[in-house]
């Protein structure tokens, strides 16, 4: 005999999956509207080539959720990043899209492990480089404030 579970994890996984795959198909619906000379158009808007563009479409909003988990506890809020760093933060994002490595990442962050993405993440590099410079510069910033109040 089948019973039910009516549990809020059975629910929970139903629901993401129902809303994923509307989401992709949603995804895929208004990609199939463009034809290839317009992919590419964007795509050379963006710096990428149009498989990468075509992938980023199709990637689930959680990695991008996954990235800004990462910005955030590297000290690193997006807004500025995204003034400051532009391309790097689009390369963040279009290798984070592809990266294969979701779930192991998804279970680090729920688990608040910061310590194993060095192990696998490959964007960790550029992560640790973007937080020391934002750290050296908020140290300079410090460093100059006195100066500014004579």
């Amino acid at each position: 005999m089948l019973t039910q579970s009516s549990g809020p994890a059975s629910e929970s996984f139903f629901g993401s999956l129902f809303n994923g795959a509307k989401s992709a198909f949603s995804r895929w619906r208004e990609v199939s509207r463009l034809d290839s000379r317009e992919i590419a158009a964007v795509a050379h808007d963006l710096s990428i080539s149009s498989a990468e563009l075509v992938s980023l479409m199709f990637t689930p909003s959680e990695s991008l959720d996954q990235l800004d988990k990462r910005l955030a506890y590297a000290g690193l809020p997006e807004a500025a990043l995204a003034a400051s760093h532009p391309d790097e933060l689009r390369d963040l994002r279009r290798v984070c899209g592809q990266c294969v490595e979701k779930r192991r990442c998804a279970r680090d962050i729920r688990h608040k492990r910061m310590a194993t993405p060095s192990k696998y993440c490959p964007n960790e590099l550029t992560l640790r480089m973007l937080a020391r410079e934002a750290r050296q510069a908020r140290s300079a910033q410090v460093l100059a404030f006195p100066a500014r109040l004579s």
